[in-house]
């Protein structure tokens, strides 16, 4: 007897660790779902009539804005005709992973709004690309130096707002540290070694940890000289997230005084993936930026 073969996957490859991320798997349900119904031959509008739903909701269940219960996910796989079981199961499964809260959300009180996206997104990235023209990037930072950090923003802080701000990047960088975490590479401007934040002592022990995380296989890091970044002209920090999977689209995150921009749209985020590119090529290779880092650390 001739063992059946199994049901194709909704999916094009396996998630991996994407599949620990609730934000990111709303957002790949969502893209799945348009997909069908686009197959289907249906509006947004179409199915919000057919299926009883408010207005607009199928759109905001398809950009993954909207958390989608399982009575109306199976409602819309039955209206595009996904008649396979074994798919549906599928599919439910990982819509149960997506419910579960974000670790993010207990940080709440202290992480802006603008900022949530890219903390959402940046664990269920296969590589994240950042580049700092002031601080070291915060992936990279000690809890003294991001103290110090914090306590030079905008506005007055109260020591518990401080302390749990220092813990958000503390735990961020725990979820990169997974074993499924993505690749992290850094670009720092120059002038940022320059800069004794926190005093001697504490800028000391950020760079001894910025040459110990350069020992890690999945970190890059590279010096930018001034006259680097003077031609580049990045002139703000950046972050670029880009994922493994096609139902990811890459992003870009452009820092701003008090606000940010986060968006996917790819004509800006290729313009800024060849500005880290251009940047990359001119910065100090990892083995100069190593020597940079010792040097300088020597003179503290």
């Amino acid at each position: 007897m001739v063992a059946a073969e199994p049901s194709p996957s909704l999916f094009v490859r396996p998630l991996g660790a994407v599949e620990s991320n609730p934000t990111a798997l709303k957002v790949i349900l969502g893209g799945k779902l348009r997909e069908l119904r686009t197959r289907a031959g249906l509006e947004p509008v179409d199915v919000d009539t057919k299926l009883g739903f408010s207005r607009s909701k199928t759109s905001r269940i398809e950009l993954g804005r909207h958390g989608c219960k399982p009575a109306d996910a199976r409602a819309l796989l039955d209206l595009y005709g996904v008649e396979d079981p074994a798919r549906t199961a599928e599919f439910l499964r990982l819509l149960e992973q997506s419910r579960r809260p974000d670790w993010w959300r207990s940080f709440s009180d202290v992480l802006s709004d603008f900022f949530a996206p890219l903390v959402a997104l940046e664990g269920a990235a296969a590589t994240i690309r950042t580049y700092e023209p002031f601080y070291v990037p915060g992936l990279l930072q000690t809890p003294d130096y991001a103290r110090a950090v914090v306590r030079s923003g905008p506005g007055p802080l109260l020591d518990h707002e401080v302390r749990r701000r220092v813990e958000l990047r503390q735990e961020r960088q725990r979820q990169i540290d997974q074993p499924d975490a993505p690749r992290l590479w850094a670009v720092i401007d120059e002038s940022v070694l320059m800069r004794t934040v926190g005093g001697r002592e504490v800028m000391r022990a950020q760079l001894e940890h910025l040459i110990a995380m350069m020992e890690r296989p999945r970190v890059t890091l590279q010096i930018a000289p001034l006259d680097v970044t003077a031609s580049v002209g990045v002139g703000t920090g950046l972050t670029l997230l880009r994922f493994a999977l096609d139902d990811l689209k890459d992003a870009v995150y452009i820092e701003h005084l008090t606000d940010s921009t986060f968006t996917q749209k790819p004509m800006i985020v290729e313009q800024y993936r060849n500005m880290l590119d251009r940047l990359g090529a001119c910065a100090l290779t990892p083995k100069e930026s190593l020597a940079t880092l010792k040097e300088r650390v020597s003179r503290l």
